[in-house]
């Protein structure tokens, strides 16, 4: 069938092509017989005779970008449009100038005249595809960024569907690869996976499921910190998404919230004995006597000076005083309640103190001076310290060490801080000059000692 015969055949269809804002052509075996003025112009060419003289090679490049001949896959496409009637596939056309476009070619069987060909549509692509590049790179770029991320990102939709995650969400929250094996995971699946291992403590994993999953629907800007059971610290942020979802990071804070409790400890505890200094033990004398207040009943505060350490330091040296520092903290400790205190005051000065005692004075003054008394017994037990020195072996030094004790009772807000702490340290004096390894009692009532 030649092009003139098609055309007298089937003038109906020339409408069909004209009208047609997308190119368009015939194509009887391996031939173009019509095309349309969309052809034709978007190819570049003059005139229909100049495109319909035109071998169809020249319409491709040599090869497609899936490094295919273009004449021999123009072959097989045709052969599978004839096959299914139907075929559409994305190609890259050449124009009569020589530059290259990406078009989407649609083949479809169609039977005139009672012969079979090939009525191809295609429409040009190339924004499309530069849009569907730049969303790749976009997408690339985005991908590369979650995945090189310093922490854990995770992303879910607005049916809470897991859409995104990197390497280090799992690995930070400890998830197997074996949850992730289902296609649509879900928030409320690794949820629930935390909650059956106890990831949120104590408490029924069902309800804790549903009321941290009520939260996440709010879609809500959140923020937390929290410890796994394993011991990793993870600063927790989410944000809301357009439309719904949420995109959350995690953050191994581990090593700074130790840092922070290391600066916390240098900041209120002594660095030798690792008991509260001066400074915590002002804030938890504050504490006791608001509670005292509240409470009704009284408090002790103890001001302790050891009366035999300078010798030991002269004759054995700082390291030796600092052992038996070290050990009387611990025989402190081993004297006191856990809601009471003991803290170092500074070089060999103590103060422990004591907390709901009674509300009867003599009743507290009784209770302190048993704990005073089993103080000085304890702290004047031989001290055996083990010392090595560069060059020597292990060394131990016996050293006998007594301990003065001054006491002031307190309640509510009848004296401050600082009078408390003086009449204990006052009373402490008293001790040493009549003649140590004594327990004296400042008596607030008469500003004398007992």
């Amino acid at each position: 069938m030649s092009g003139s015969d098609f055309k007298a055949d089937q003038s109906w269809f020339k409408q069909l092509f004209e009208s047609s804002p997308d190119p368009t052509w015939i194509i009887d075996g391996n031939r173009f017989v019509e095309c349309n003025e969309a052809a034709i112009r978007t190819l570049g060419y003059s005139s229909r005779e100049e495109f319909l003289d035109v071998h169809p090679s020249r319409l491709s490049p040599p090869k497609q970008p899936d490094g295919q001949d273009s004449y021999a896959k123009a072959e097989s496409m045709m052969a599978i449009a004839r096959d299914r009637g139907l075929h559409r596939f994305e190609w890259t056309h050449t124009r009569a100038g020589g530059t290259n476009f990406a078009a989407e070619v649609t083949l479809s069987l169609v039977a005139l005249e009672e012969r079979q060909v090939i009525y191809c549509v295609w429409r040009d692509i190339t924004e499309r595809k530069g849009i569907e590049e730049k969303l790749q790179r976009q997408n690339n770029a985005l991908s590369a960024i979650i995945e090189h991320f310093p922490g854990g990102i995770s992303m879910v939709d607005a049916n809470l569907r897991l859409t995104a995650h990197n390497k280090q969400f799992r690995s930070l929250l400890d998830l197997p690869d074996a949850l992730f094996d289902k296609p649509d995971l879900n928030f409320e699946d690794i949820v629930r996976y935390n909650a059956m291992r106890g990831e949120y403590g104590p408490g029924d994993p069902e309800r804790q499921v549903a009321e941290i999953v009520a939260r996440a629907r709010a879609f809500a800007p959140h923020g937390m910190e929290r410890v796994r059971p394993n011991g990793v610290a993870l600063d927790i942020r989410g944000m809301p998404l357009p439309g719904g979802g949420f995109v959350t990071i995690y953050i191994d804070i581990t090593e700074r919230k130790r840092m922070e409790e290391q600066v916390r400890h240098l900041a209120f505890y002594d660095v030798l004995t690792s008991l509260p200094n001066r400074r915590l033990l002002d804030d938890r004398l504050a504490q006791t006597m608001a509670a005292s207040k509240r409470s009704g009943l009284y408090g002790a505060l103890m001001f302790l000076d050891l009366d035999n350490f300078k010798p030991l330091n002269d004759a054995h040296g700082h390291v030796v005083g600092d052992l038996l520092l070290i050990e009387v903290a611990k025989r402190l400790r081993s004297c006191i309640r856990e809601v009471d205190t003991v803290a170092r005051f500074g070089g060999d000065e103590f103060v422990v103190m004591l907390s709901e005692l009674n509300e009867d004075k003599a009743t507290s003054m009784l209770r302190t001076e048993a704990v005073a008394e089993k103080i000085r017994v304890r702290l004047s037990e031989p001290y055996l310290l083990s010392v090595r020195r560069e060059g020597q072996g292990e060394a131990t030094v016996e050293h006998l060490c007594t301990v003065s004790i001054g006491v002031s009772l307190f309640i509510n807000h009848e004296a401050s801080q600082d009078e408390i702490l003086k009449w204990a340290d006052a009373a402490m004096y008293q001790a040493k000059d009549a003649g140590r390894n004594l327990i004296r009692f400042h008596d607030q009532d008469t500003s004398v000692m007992k």
